[in-house]
């Protein structure tokens, strides 16, 4: 059960080499317009639990930089909304694990921050540092994760025995595959919106639209989706991973297979709320895709912060690099003589998993070529192509597409698990 002590307002919801590359100044006209600092009280209490305001406030202002900043009042309570219905789910996930004693190390959660620093092209103290600039900190990005391990490791150890697939399904579904040699397959994103109740589905409708705005004007759709989706995929950015036509919602294979590469869906109503699709990524079935070839790249990577006192020795040190061959082994001097000191490897990708643009600089080099000082969100990068290996067409795996059904059936059930847990719940908003 849940009990409010305050009418519910609108929620509103808000992902290579890309990541968050937060600065102090990037939302400092937007963050929090007219938005009154509140003391650090308790706000929510779940399950006698309590979330406090200034817990809120640390994720909201996350969740912001990253949506790219909010213009009114309204849209600023609204995504506050938001932040702390996914705090209190979070909560819930806790709560659920502690039910059975499942605890999450420190060592885990600092392994975790890593691989999240690094998406970000950043060394964990750096990653730190961006959250402290926008009022946020490494404290509340490790609480998420603590909530999204737990859940994980809960689901798989309460649920996974449950879950059964059939040599049969495994062979009919590579069979599939084969049928579909030469056509389209597409690489999805999702961000899942719930509407807890019917009275919510408006609401819940209009800001999955005004979430749909902000990821076209440039918010980051992989970073929103850890942020806010209700779905498991929130884990890896929202990553449905490829999908033919034929496997597509009748609700939406219509809007997909007439989409572009890069857009972002209007929001589809579902049975649990709305869900927001993106086409990262087309190619065709079992055919050889120029863009699958595996790239080996090292970086010269000039942060934003740096760019007022570091820059002039940043470009004296790379600018030559156009115009010849460099050994990868070069690289760490090289990066010395730019006054660089952040990673410089990158482990090896495809050119599809490059954004857009850093791929069209990438895809023409020959091994030892260095692109030109390219401009990023995150400051000024040259990448240097050190090996590539060209494509071939990956035959269906059958372990790979045992495990495939296996997480969807279990990623199923751990929604209705997670329902049922908010169902039973105490939900006090203050």
């Amino acid at each position: 059960m849940r009990k409010y002590n305050r009418p519910i307002t609108g929620l509103m919801l808000f992902s290579g080499i890309s990541g968050l590359a937060i600065t102090p100044a990037a939302n400092s006209q937007q963050q929090q317009p007219n938005a009154p600092q509140p003391l650090n009280s308790i706000e929510v209490l779940v399950n006698d639990e309590p979330i406090s305001s200034f817990d809120i406030n640390q994720r909201l202002r996350l969740v912001i930089a990253i949506s790219g900043g909010v213009s009114t009042q309204e849209e600023f309570l609204q995504v506050r909304e938001q932040v702390i219905q996914s705090m209190v789910d979070e909560r819930l996930q806790l709560q659920e694990a502690a039910e059975v004693e499942l605890e999450v190390s420190d060592e885990q959660l600092e392994q975790f921050f890593a691989r999240r620093a690094e998406g970000a092209g950043q060394e964990p103290e750096q990653f730190a540092q961006a959250l402290a600039s926008i009022g946020s900190s490494k404290d509340t990005m490790k609480n998420q994760m603590e909530a999204e391990i737990a859940w994980s490791q809960l689901v798989q150890g309460r649920l996974g025995a449950f879950v059964s697939v059939s040599d049969e399904e495994v062979e009919a579904f590579i069979q599939r595959i084969y049928d579909n040699r030469g056509k389209f397959e597409y690489r999805l994103g999702e961000i899942i919106l719930l509407s807890q109740s019917p009275e919510q589905s408006a609401a819940v409708e209009a800001n999955a639209n005004q979430l749909v705005e902000q990821i076209r004007a440039g918010a980051d759709f992989r970073q929103i989706a850890q942020q806010l989706s209700a779905s498991s995929t929130a884990a890896v950015g929202g990553d449905l991973g490829w999908v033919t036509g034929d496997d597509l919602d009748p609700n939406y294979s219509e809007p997909v297979q007439g989409a572009d590469v890069g857009d972002v869906l209007d929001p589809v109503r579902t049975p649990g709320g709305y869900i927001i699709l993106s086409v990262s990524d087309r190619r065709r079935v079992l055919t050889v895709d120029p863009m699958d070839a595996q790239v080996l790249l090292r970086q010269l990577h000039l942060p934003l912060a740096s760019l007022e006192t570091g820059l002039d020795q940043y470009l004296t040190a790379v600018t030559p690099l156009q115009n010849t061959t460099t050994s990868c082994e070069t690289v760490p001097q090289i990066a010395e003589a730019a006054g660089i000191t952040g990673r410089t490897e990158i482990a090896p990708l495809r050119l599809r998993d490059l954004t857009s643009s850093f791929r069209e600089q990438v895809e023409n080099l020959e091994i030892g070529q260095a692109t030109g000082v390219m401009d990023a969100e995150d400051g000024k990068r040259v990448l240097i192509l050190c090996d590539k290996q060209e494509p071939t067409v990956q035959e269906p795996d059958f372990d790979a597409i045992y495990t495939q059904l296996e997480q969807q059936r279990l990623s199923m059930m751990a929604r209705r698990y997670l329902r049922d847990i908010r169902r039973d719940a105490i939900v006090d908003y203050r």
